[in-house]
């Protein structure tokens, strides 16, 4: 009986349930903000106050430079003619940049890897002034047949410095609208080494071409092209910077290659000319067709009877 009312006192109470034991704290979750709200890279007033600052300067250059060869004898006026074109087409271009014209956008988009978390992503839309890439294919290979005039470049040598100058412009607008991937860095390569060809043509031939010249020539041009190739750099630096790491806003983008192109275009073009105008071995004087056009001599005549 003891047995039974012992198994029946079982019965009735609970059985005990062990206390549950305290645990550490759980450490916060990283919490990441997923980035659809897209970047926005746009030019703003800094921007476009450059822009106009270099209208108008390239608008008084070109009418410099235009009253200057009116001065000049028609042999003389070469130079006068190249620096003005290039001005000219200068002007044009920005003053469409600054009226809001060839800008278009570009889109990157970046992911961030995340350890105990999804991925994310950012969009990152970036302008660009494309209509700028107009205004170089137009006006470099300009100043490159003055630096040729100058220093007595050859022509096959002329003709590469160009095709290179082609190729680095080229090559770093397909690497700005490449995307966030390795491409654009690729471009970018293609472009550096583009540059170097352009450095060596005229830096190193025209150098050796210009030995060939008197002492005052030959040192002009070792300033005059030093000067030339080392703003040059200024775009492949630039590019790197902005469309492509997008570290560099539009604004300073548009400063950098406003310096770019002012010095480029304006001062190398007025330093050009006073230097033609002081030093009989810079002048240069081309007759024939550049001053008389195509006269009798020579044309072919149509329907004259053999003999007459």
């Amino acid at each position: 009986m003891a047995v039974i009312d012992m198994l029946e006192a079982l019965q009735s109470e609970p059985a005990p349930v062990p206390a549950p034991t305290p645990t550490s704290p759980v450490s916060p979750i990283p919490t990441v903000i997923p980035g659809d709200t897209p970047i926005l890279q746009e030019i703003h007033d800094t921007g476009k106050r450059t822009l106009w600052v270099v209208t108008v300067l390239m608008a008084l250059s070109s009418v410099i430079f235009y009253i200057l060869a009116s001065r000049s004898p028609v042999p003389k006026r070469v130079f006068h003619t190249l620096v003005a074109l290039t001005t000219t087409i200068s002007f044009l271009v920005y003053l469409a940049l600054a009226s809001g014209e060839g800008i278009t956008w570009k889109h990157d988009l970046i992911r961030h890897t995340h350890k105990h978390v999804p991925d994310t992503s950012t969009d990152w839309y970036r302008q660009v002034l494309w209509l700028r890439y107009v205004n170089w294919f137009l006006t470099e290979p300009l100043t490159l047949i003055n630096l040729s005039f100058v220093s007595g470049l050859p022509g096959a040598h002329l003709l590469v410095a160009v095709a290179a100058d082609y190729a680095m412009l080229g090559s770093g607008l397909f690497a700005t609208y490449a995307g966030h991937t390795a491409r654009r860095w690729v471009w970018f390569v293609i472009s550096a080494i583009a540059y170097l060809v352009v450095l060596y043509q005229v830096g190193v031939n025209g150098s050796k071409a210009a030995k060939r010249k008197d002492v005052q020539t030959k040192r002009f041009f070792g300033a005059f092209s030093g000067v030339a190739l080392l703003v040059k750099a200024l775009y492949p630096i630039a590019l790197a910077a902005g469309p492509l790491a997008l570290k560099v806003s539009v604004d300073s983008e548009s400063i950098i290659f406003a310096v770019y192109d002012i010095i480029q275009q304006g001062i190398l073009g007025y330093w050009l000319l006073v230097a033609h105008d002081s030093s009989h071995g810079i002048t240069l004087y081309i007759d024939g067709f550049w001053t008389n056009g195509i006269g009798n001599e020579g044309a072919i005549r149509v329907g004259d009877e053999e003999g007459a």
